[in-house]
């Protein structure tokens, strides 16, 4: 019985995990990712252990009623102990980069120009040329570090949820 209850446990854990991991990322593309925040989408999806209408807390009545000493520990690590701790948030290009450096690419386009004493229409060319063509440079390498960052907290997040699962799966032992 022990092995199915831990079998059943890893199965339900599994798409917890999943659960929580969407719910980081979907808010992440929202709004900036916090501890805080992390911590109130975890508090909400692990009440639904407590609830006896969802699968996870019908297993942990089910849990209850084979072994109540073990399933009372589980339910102290899933509704009491489970938290975030803090992460070490990632530095992104800050957002007025978009139009700064673009905007220094035209200044130098201008300087260059100026320099050379190029004509009106080569003036123009060599300043919205490097404006044009770095800004969506420019915030394509922004949009792929926020990503890149928005995916190191959410996996830092999981290996956290790995230390309750272990300790949990030492309980049901």
């Amino acid at each position: 019985m022990e092995n199915t209850n831990k079998e059943k446990f890893e199965s339900l854990w599994n798409d917890f995990t999943t659960l929580v991991k969407g719910k980081l990322l979907t808010t992440a593309k929202k709004q900036t990712l916090s501890t805080p925040l992390a911590k109130l989408i975890l508090t909400d999806a692990a009440g639904s252990w407590g609830d006896d209408y969802t699968i996870y807390g019908r297993w942990l009545q089910q849990l209850s009623q084979n072994d109540s000493a073990k399933a009372e520990l589980v339910k102290e690590v899933l509704q009491k102990d489970i938290t975030f701790t803090d992460v070490e948030q990632a530095s992104v290009l800050p957002g007025y980069c978009n139009y700064l450096i673009p905007g220094i690419g035209a200044c130098a386009g201008y300087a260059t120009s100026y320099y050379f004493e190029l004509g009106k229409i080569a003036q123009v060319a060599t300043v919205l040329l490097p404006a044009i063509l770095l800004y969506p440079a420019v915030k394509m390498f922004r949009n792929n570090q926020t990503e890149a960052a928005t995916n190191k907290i959410v996996a830092s997040y999981m290996e956290q949820l790995d230390k309750y699962k272990n300790s949990i799966l030492s309980i049901l032992s």
